[in-house]
């Protein structure tokens, strides 16, 4: 919060006009000593209604956004005056970050003007233009109060940063199902005494005593064998390994393994399997990029958005640490989707 007076109702000044004041009401005409008392009271006053005011109002973002480039977005804001004090025209302003754009503009300030009443609250929006993946900033977010006069001004820094999240491209890229056999798949066996239901054919004896199809056998005298269906664990790790081959700095197409990871991730929501996200990167406080697995819209929002937070900020982790950290960490049942430097088992 900052406070800005006129160099006129300076403390000194404002004495020395009160005094006029008093001087002239005694020996004066009363009007000029009634202006000057009024002016007096009027620069006393006004800065401690301001702050008052400006303590008591609240600015609250309505709804995280969430956008793909080129989409345009309204952020949704609401300011609240809880004082039996009108505010009148206040101005609110900031700096956006490169993620976002405005419509014609060639600067990334924001300005926007309302009018606050009593007990009053008042919604407003940004509308913006998503630019480029990463997360939506807003820096020094200020709310400008003045007198009514223009005289006094008082400015509330806003406490808010993140307004939401620009998401990656989609880059060209598959999943299909493996048709071998990978870790954690299993064969549904059934006993034909109690459940036929999980064999969908009979074919030739393949060698697999507990297959054999034993009515066929007591009429044809031939042996036969159930084909079942078979049972797989559809669970998945994203891995996205963002060093080059050496381990030395990052790749320079880092961009399309995240508009690749995205892609696919896409893919495998729409096939309904389950899962997990793990990138070769810390962000400044030594957080790990990494999304637990799981199933259904909201994992695809949370893999999404860890794929748009990721910034030049953010440091990589040394190669053999990160393959250390996997291989104690994604268990064994699940299907690895390698990009970046190693490409191995669901190739994508």
């Amino acid at each position: 919060m900052q406070l800005i007076i006129p160099k006129a109702f300076n403390l000194i000044i404002l004495t020395m006009t009160g005094v006029s004041g008093i001087i002239v009401g005694l020996y004066g005409p009363v009007w000029i000593a009634a202006l000057l008392l009024a002016y007096t009271l009027y620069g006393w006053v006004m800065p401690y209604y301001l702050e008052y005011v400006a303590k008591r109002i609240r600015v609250k973002l309505l709804e995280t956004v969430r956008a793909f480039r080129e989409e345009t977005i309204q952020i949704p804001f609401e300011l609240s005056n809880t004082t039996k004090l009108p505010l009148g025209r206040i101005t609110i302003s900031g700096l956006l970050g490169d993620q976002i754009k405005f419509p014609d503009a060639s600067s990334q300030f924001w300005r926007q003007h309302l009018y606050v009443g009593k007990q009053t609250t008042v919604p407003f929006s940004i509308d913006v233009i998503a630019a480029h993946r990463g997360t939506i900033r807003i820096q020094s977010f200020d709310v400008m109060i003045s007198d009514p006069f223009h005289l006094t001004t008082i400015y509330v820094t806003l406490d808010i940063h993140e307004l939401g999240h620009v998401f990656p491209d989609f880059a060209p890229a598959s999943v299909e199902w493996n048709e071998r056999m990978i870790p954690g798949e299993t064969i549904d066996r059934s006993s034909p005494f109690t459940d036929r239901s999980s064999f969908h054919s009979v074919v030739p004896y393949s060698g697999d005593a507990k297959s054999i199809y034993w009515s066929a056998y007591a009429k044809t005298n031939e042996l036969y064998s159930y084909q079942y269906d078979r049972k797989r664990n559809h669970d998945y790790a994203v891995i996205v390994d963002g060093l080059s081959a050496d381990g030395l700095a990052l790749r320079s197409d880092f961009e399309k393994l995240l508009s690749r990871a995205a892609t696919i991730i896409r893919e495998l929501e729409k096939q309904g399997a389950s899962y997990s996200l793990w990138i070769s990167m810390v962000n400044r406080t030594g957080q790990w990029y990494h999304v637990p697995s799981g199933t259904g819209k909201h994992q695809f929002l949370r893999t999404m958005e860890c794929l748009a937070r990721i910034s030049e900020y953010d440091l990589p982790l040394e190669r053999r640490y990160f393959t250390k950290r996997l291989q104690r960490s994604v268990p064994s049942t699940t299907a690895e989707i390698h990009l970046g430097h190693r490409q191995k088992g669901v190739s994508a």
